[in-house]
């Protein structure tokens, strides 16, 4: 009888195990919904169109501001022409993270949980314990 209690324990233990692994791995595959690159099919005519309204408004700053304070030293214009372009890549990544954020959750919070459970189930599957 106490065989059969043990089994039963490490049974438990092991479905325990896999379903943590299956959280941890959902959590691994929410976080991939935001760290992973924006794909081709992300990066469509719409996205082209913003990135090149965002850097058209830069530009336009720009050459304003430029135009504004020609009479003043070059230096204020060098780090004012950094400060815009920095803006601009700022303005891209802000709409890049916007683009992830509306990506749908379910596809890679399934992929991680399976994906964990299935590390679980072959780690104890080919573990060597008695």
């Amino acid at each position: 009888m106490s065989i059969e209690a043990v089994q039963q324990h490490q049974h438990k233990s092991s479905l325990m195990n896999g379903l943590t692994s299956a959280a941890v791995g959902a959590g691994i595959g929410l976080a991939a919904k935001y760290a992973l690159p924006l794909t081709t099919q992300e990066k469509d005519a719409d996205y082209k169109r913003m990135i090149g309204i965002i850097s058209e408004q830069t530009r336009k700053a720009q050459q304003e501001f430029t135009e504004a304070i020609k009479d003043i030293k070059p230096l204020a214009q060098d780090v004012y022409v950094k400060s815009m372009r920095n803006l601009e890549k700022q303005n891209i990544k802000a709409y890049d993270r916007a683009l992830k954020k509306i990506r749908p959750t379910s596809p890679f919070v399934v992929v991680g949980a399976v994906g964990g459970f299935l590390v679980s189930f072959i780690k104890h599957a080919f573990s060597t314990e008695i």
